[in-house]
């Protein structure tokens, strides 16, 4: 329920926000007419009234939003147009320094508050200037550490690649080099029935699972090229790679094609998957992960559910990089991020975007 007091000001305030958008004529014209209106007034009311606060009105706009000069021009104006009525309604005097008297204190008051007004008018523009300043400032300063922050994730997306690429193009090919010449040596041994032909044959086996290792490894860091269907092709691999890798039962589920044009949607939810799977399996312990990717009227979601021990409620402020990281990249391309307790245990993430017009 709000106060009376309150409404007044929210009131007051819309008023004085619709003045300030006027221009300089209205504010000189309405002054003069309140002028002209307020002495009518004064003239036709007993001179044992004073109007003088009303005239103050007048003098008081005129110095908030015309300027000093003009407002003693409304003081002055105003004094004159309330002497002229006292006159012209009759009103006698003992001497006639009386109403000189009278209309100079009248008119040294005007002046104060023109005065006063003038200086809180700057002082609030000095104040509005440095808060334009200030936003300016933050908002510039806003968008360098968004800029900042992109390129840092470009920089670790190409430093990823570039391991993925040196796994497979460098380590892969050494160990293929290893594993043939292990071949070779296999068969020497086989030819004179020498009993190590068997062991230099286990040797060759662990080489060909060391290269398969490091080519799930390589693909992890650096996925296929992400065409409409990339990210589908992306995200069943990393199911099957996770699955192999970590003994564990990991799938992917999308019941309907999802096409993707934009590869930088489709390189953020390829890193969102990944960590969501990692911590999944690093942290909570989980057995079984989906990782599902579905079409939505308003654009694509992608959603990682798991098993396991599930995530603190309520989720603590400072929450870990991996979720940090994972909500920074949804923002990157206009996504909603989420990340809950499933129904039955276990941790939900959901990242949803819309569709790039």
């Amino acid at each position: 329920m709000a106060y009376p007091e309150r409404k007044i000001g929210a009131f007051m305030f819309g008023w004085i926000e619709r003045l300030e958008h006027q221009s300089r004529a209205f504010y000189v014209g309405a002054t003069v007419l309140m002028v002209v209106m307020v002495g009518f007034i004064d003239y036709a009311t007993s001179p044992q009234f004073s109007f003088s606060v009303f005239y103050l009105m007048a003098v008081g706009i005129a110095a908030w939003f015309v300027g000093r000069g003009f407002a003693c021009f409304i003081s002055v104006f105003s004094v004159a147009v309330s002497l002229a009525g006292d006159l012209a309604e009759g009103s006698r005097y003992s001497t006639a320094l009386v109403p000189v008297w009278n209309e100079s204190i009248v008119l040294a008051f005007y002046f104060v508050v023109v005065w006063l007004l003038a200086r809180l008018r700057l002082s609030t523009q000095e104040l509005e200037a440095r808060v334009r300043e200030r936003t300016a400032a933050l908002t510039d300063e806003m968008a360098e550490r968004e800029r900042v922050e992109r390129e840092l994730l470009e920089i670790s997306e190409r430093e990823q690649r570039r391991i993925g690429q040196d796994l497979h193009d460098s380590l892969c090919q050494h160990l293929t080099a290893t594993a043939l010449a292990g071949q070779v040596l296999e068969e020497k041994l086989s030819a004179r029935r020498l009993p190590e032909a068997a062991d230099a044959g286990g040797v060759v086996n662990l080489v060909e699972e060391g290269i398969a290792l490091s080519r799930k490894l390589a693909k992890g860091l650096h996925p296929i090229e992400m065409g409409q269907e990339g990210l589908m092709q992306a995200l069943e691999e990393l199911a099957a790679n996770s699955s192999d890798l970590f003994k564990i039962s990991c799938r992917f589920e999308c019941d309907s094609p999802v096409l993707v044009r934009d590869a930088a949607v489709s390189g953020h939810l390829y890193r969102i998957a990944q960590e969501a799977v990692s911590n999944a399996i690093k942290h909570g312990k989980a057995g079984n992960i989906a990782i599902g990717l579905e079409s939505l009227e308003e654009g694509i979601a992608l959603r990682v559910s798991d098993d396991g021990l599930g995530l603190p409620e309520p989720l603590p402020k400072n929450s870990g990089l991996g979720l940090r990281i994972m909500a920074h990249r949804a923002g990157m391309i206009a996504g909603k991020f989420q990340v809950r307790r499933g129904k039955t245990g276990g941790t939900v993430v959901i990242c949803s975007v819309p569709f790039v017009k």
